[in-house]
């Protein structure tokens, strides 16, 4: 029995080989990794004792190079290449093909049997991917298909990317491959034995690191515990180390990032080698907030959708990316103002700036100190403040201030309820309306935009597809026009989770209506057992009214002029008030 560990550049290369049926003399283990993620899950998988790993791409090529067990790489064949190239059917130009000879030339073949027109560029190393896509996105391509490492770079430099999914069939080939190379690969790895035996039985986080202050080993408390690795590299560790090496006695120092209080303790371990060990106490543990998060790293999200708004919104979004003051954006839940939010942040600083994502209906005053401190020290990056309608009168206040203290940084507000309507019912601060209102933009729900109902299905199946290794494609035109006639109340989330649900639910390539039909009757007949025992008192008389309209609609299937009757209005009415 072969014991392999496959580590999947993507989750839905994972998901693909869990739902196939193992060989029965390879013990297979998956997880997922990519690059230097995949790389550390490489080398401590050889220390576990795996004799076999199984990867793709430039994955795979480090793994090879950094590890003395057999690495299998699965190759793409041309049923990955057939099935993203029908994820993108329809798309007659912009679309290119970004990969390794072993990659673009059967992709060229095909392209040229099919009659597709993709450009096709050939790369040597993954140094020349950003140059290529970035004259990609001159030229005024807005599709670039490629592996992991394409498709991350396509997202940095606001290109829609689209990933080469392995299939079965792939990893049935890598599958063999490996029981063949298997015979040739028998090497024992003793490697810090001594060390290993110590650090595996001590019950705190440890780490060994040299006068340079670069990991050599870690244990799994280590690796469970310490999440910032970057504290290790902090010059107070470094005066720690030193004093180990000259004195040759055990050493201890304090220190503090935003979320925790570590004493640490560090001991030598080889003299001749510069090699001392740290022993973790973090014994003062401040809890991380679940109002406050950090995100390092934004990708690029494309701006899809054929209504009016979706275009207008691609013409002007500019004026709200190049704008330093405050933004709002209004909206009911569910429209993608969160998803608007971080497009904005990414264009105007780019992949790598800092976003602070508050959250308005859990933060709490003493997550008003941190969120300062953060701040602080960013030099440039934004902060969004989710529901700020739910704040109160003191956190307000509190937020007010912070603004102002803060100018260096992109203020992005997001309410699901108008904050005029708030001011004139006193519930809401007019001074901080003024402040954060100075950009405005008001995202309409779902059933106003119906035209960008199919764009998204679409796109929600291929993000889906790439993250879950499911075989669905696509959806039948007839399909999508029974979606078309719902109400969509919790707007593109709910259609994801019912596209999502879509996906896992049926077997085929292709959604189909009967599908659809049977997913939405079950939300309709939910939805109106919930709504005959419940009915929302909170907001204004006009809101409730709507709400009211609302429930009327969805009983009477939505048939304008039934509910019209039922409400003894008539048709245009009706209209007027859902419009307003």
């Amino acid at each position: 029995m072969i014991k392999a560990l496959l580590i999947a550049p993507y989750s839905g290369l994972a998901e693909t080989a869990r739902k196939m049926k193992q060989p029965d003399d390879i013990k297979l283990d998956i997880v997922i990794g990519n690059l230097e993620e995949g790389l550390e899950i490489a080398r401590s998988a050889e220390k576990q004792g795996y004799q076999l790993i199984i990867s793709r791409g430039g994955t795979a090529t480090m793994i090879q190079e950094a590890v003395s067990i057999p690495v299998v790489h699965i190759d793409i064949t041309g049923y990955d290449m057939l099935r993203v190239f029908t994820l993108l059917r329809g798309m007659e130009s912009g679309v290119a093909l970004v990969g390794y000879a072993n990659i673009s030339e059967g992709a060229n073949t095909l392209c040229n049997i099919l009659e597709f027109d993709v450009k096709m560029i050939t790369i040597r190393s993954s140094s020349e991917v950003r140059a290529h896509l970035e004259q990609l996105k001159e030229d005024n391509y807005s599709v670039v298909i490629g592996d992991v490492i394409t498709v991350q770079v396509a997202e940095e430099v606001g290109l829609r990317g689209v990933l080469i999914t392995s299939g079965k069939e792939a990893l049935m080939d890598a599958f063999e491959e490996g029981r063949r190379i298997y015979g040739y690969f028998r090497k024992l790895n003793y490697q810090f034995d001594n060390i290993r035996n110590a650090y595996v039985q001590t019950p705190l986080p440890i780490v060994l690191i040299n006068k340079d202050q670069q990991i050599i080993e870690k244990n799994i408390k280590f690796e469970n515990e310490v999440k910032n690795e970057e504290l290790l590299k902090l010059p107070i560790v470094n005066q720690l180390v030193h004093k180990v090496l000259a004195k040759e006695e055990i050493q201890w120092v304090e220190i503090e990032d935003e979320d925790h209080s570590y004493e640490i303790q560090g001991f030598l371990v080889n003299k001749r080698e510069h090699i001392v060990g740290l022993i973790i106490h973090s014994s003062l543990i401040h809890t991380k907030s679940t109002a406050i998060s950090l995100i390092d790293n934004v990708n690029h999200v494309p701006l899809i959708g054929e209504s009016d708004f979706a275009y207008r919104l691609r013409e002007n979004i500019n004026q709200y990316v190049h704008a330093d003051e405050p933004i709002c954006i209004v909206g009911e839940t569910g429209t993608g103002k969160r998803t608007l939010s971080k497009q904005i942040h990414f264009q105007r600083y780019g992949h790598d700036a800092p976003l602070v994502i508050v959250e308005g209906k859990q933060v709490t005053e003493s997550d008003v100190e941190t969120i300062a401190r953060k701040l602080k020290r960013m030099d440039k990056g934004s902060v969004i403040l989710t529901n700020v309608q739910s704040l109160s009168e003191t956190m307000q206040i509190s937020f007010n201030q912070l603004i102002y203290t803060n100018s260096h940084i992109k203020v992005i507000v997001l309410s699901n309820r108008s904050l005029e309507n708030m001011v004139n019912q006193n519930t809401f601060s007019e001074e901080l309306y003024q402040k954060v209102n100075q950009f405005p933009l008001h995202i309409p729900p779902l059933r106003e935009r119906k035209q960008d109902m199919k764009p998204f299905v679409e796109y929600f199946i291929a993000e889906i597809h790439a993250s879950e290794g499911n075989e669905t494609l696509g959806i039948k035109q007839e399909a999508v026009d029974y979606m078309l006639a719902c109400m969509w109340e919790a707007n593109f989330s709910q259609l994801k989770q019912v596209v999502r649900e879509l996906t896992l639910l049926t077997n085929r390539n292709y959604i189909e209506l009967s599908d659809v039909k049977a997913i939405l009757d079950q939300y309709r007949n939910e939805d109106m057992d919930q709504k005959a025992n419940s009915f929302s008192l909170q907001g204004t008389l006009e809101e409730m009214e709507k709400q009211i309209i609302h429930m009327v609609l969805q009983e009477e299937g939505h048939n304008q002029s039934k509910a019209a009757s039922r409400l003894g209005i008539n048709r245009s009415t009706l209209w007027r008030k859902l419009k307003s």
